[in-house]
């Protein structure tokens, strides 16, 4: 079942009860680990920062609800219709006003009252726009068991680049220290999981995926990159990738960090499942 859920003016959201609004929404629907929930925001982005924050609360609120129904692999992908987004054929779409219901072919629609509060957010703040500030950016990591991390960290990425992104993939014989490493996806899996968000979240967007062989990967050697998109816990990698494009004379990298990731919970997001716990449950299965 594919289930899409529009949000709008995500600047006065009350963020609070969103756990309570997805169980409201979901709550009678047959949910199961194929399922998938699109999540559609309406707001024009101008800064990563706000959309980061966005994505942290979004991601986590409807992440929670789904494993309080013991739905750990159900796929949540956040959409954001400022990428051009295609149709996504849904069979169920909420909507906070009707009119929504014309942007996507759907078999049901249903509206809800979207909940309000005092702004926690100036989604539309004044500022220098970051929006495809690059034309190439660059981002990697092992995207096993691709999540809401993962996305989230892409997303960020296709938020900041105009034409051309290339994404790292740990190749396979340099995991071997990870746990639980034999329910580890094969690299052609993992590649492909992140050819399809990308995708499905901005299809005008070229990717080029290239395997990590090495501490830099494609960021040491590739001289049209800009930027390089890392979460907080990696900013040092991102330090040593400038350090080595200097010593081979490259430009240095502008280095776009990912705030919900690698912090702690006043950030609004805590990473409820990573690749090592899917791995785990993979494991505890058999």
């Amino acid at each position: 079942m594919k289930v899409g859920v529009l949000f709008h003016d995500l600047g006065n959201l009350d963020t609070d009860s969103l756990v309570n609004l997805f169980a409201q929404l979901l709550g009678n629907l047959e949910l199961d680990a194929k399922s998938q929930l699109k999540i559609i925001l309406t707001d024009t982005f101008r800064l990563s920062y706000n959309l980061d924050t966005a994505l942290g609360r979004l991601y986590s609120s409807s992440r929670d609800y789904l494993i309080s129904k013991d739905l750990y692999r159900t796929s949540i992908d956040v959409l954001i219709e400022q990428f051009s987004v295609n149709d996504l054929q849904l069979d169920w779409l909420f909507v906070p006003e009707e009119t929504y219901g014309n942007r996507f072919t759907h078999k049901n629609l249903r509206v809800f009252q979207q909940p309000k509060s005092s702004p926690w957010h100036d989604l539309l703040t004044e500022g220098p726009s970051d929006f495809e500030k690059y034309k190439v950016s660059a981002l990697g990591g092992t995207f096993d068991h691709i999540h809401d991390g993962h996305k989230i960290l892409l997303t960020m990425a296709a938020f900041i680049t105009s034409s051309r992104l290339i994404v790292g993939v740990t190749d396979q014989d340099l995991l071997v220290n990870k746990k639980y490493r034999e329910f580890l996806e094969t690299v052609d899996e993992r590649c492909d999981n992140v050819k399809k968000f990308l995708a499905l979240l901005k299809p005008t967007l070229k990717v080029e995926i290239v395997l990590i062989k090495d501490v830099c990967g494609p960021t040491g050697t590739v001289p049209e990159i800009e930027a390089l998109v890392v979460s907080r816990e990696t900013v040092q990698g991102g330090q040593f990738v400038n350090k080595t494009r200097i010593e081979k004379g490259l430009t240095e990298l502008d280095i776009s960090v990912v705030n919900v990731l690698g912090g702690n919970e006043e950030d609004g997001w805590k990473e409820k499942l990573s690749s090592t716990e899917l791995r785990k449950k993979d494991m505890e299965q058999q």
